[in-house]
């Protein structure tokens, strides 16, 4: 199959990812519906900042991970330095949604070996302020994890309006050598989210939405920036 049909296709296959930060990282996505994906251009404001990023760091910690893309994307390019990752996603609709999480965990079936020397934790919960059943701080993940205590990390912040409550729930974590990407919508939450990174003492950027040069502007429902933390 030609790459162009194969961009045309409107329900789920393994692709590989051709260009951008996570090039070559191979996962499970509807290409109808991500050609800047697979194409390297989504979001492609950030692609400096994480190839950049992930030259430095060992461990993800993917709040929101959705289909898979910034999990295996990471895996793919910190393997590719000769890293071992260890990467943590939270993906609340894993819990209730089968097909996803047998989307989310394909890769490594549909690739054998692609993915050896990574490890990966799919936790099908909330992320938050609190610690309640259904929610789950990332200090109270960090905590279950002792090993991960002091290595560098990316934490990337991908929640639909609860990212305040993401880094309220994240003082020790905030705390650690991790890098951060928050995506922040709405310019109401901006503020807050500068505040609390801040307040930790993490000097920050913020990147704005700007048209691709060849697939030009990305459709957003409400204004979305980034907030990332300086390299």
């Amino acid at each position: 199959m030609s790459w162009m049909a194969l961009l045309m296709k409107r329900s789920p296959v393994p692709v590989t990812i051709l260009a951008g930060p996570f090039r070559g990282a191979r996962l499970v996505l509807n290409p109808a519906h991500s050609k800047r994906k697979i194409l390297g251009a989504y979001e492609h404001v950030l692609n400096a900042w994480l190839e950049t990023a992930l030259k430095r760091v060992e461990a993800v910690w993917d709040v929101g991970a959705n289909d898979g893309y910034f999990t295996y994307g990471c895996a793919t390019a910190i393997l590719g330095r000769g890293g071992r990752p260890h990467i943590v996603a939270f993906e609340p609709g894993l819990s209730d949604n089968l097909a996803l999480r047998e989307q989310l965990t394909r890769p490594e079936r549909a690739w054998p070996g692609a993915y050896a020397g990574a490890t990966f934790e799919f936790l099908p919960a909330y992320v938050g302020a609190t610690n309640d059943g259904t929610t789950m701080t990332l200090d109270a993940a960090l905590d279950a994890r002792p090993f991960l205590a002091g290595r560098p990390a990316l934490v990337k912040v991908d929640v639909e309006g609860a990212e305040v409550d993401v880094l309220d729930g994240a003082s020790r974590l905030l705390g650690e050598p991790a890098q951060w990407l928050v995506e922040v919508h709405g310019e109401r939450l901006l503020e807050p989210v500068l505040d609390r990174l801040q307040t930790a003492g993490r000097v920050v950027e913020v990147h704005r939405l700007k048209p691709h040069w060849l697939f030009g502007p990305e459709a957003r429902t409400i204004p979305t920036c980034w907030v990332t933390t300086r390299l």
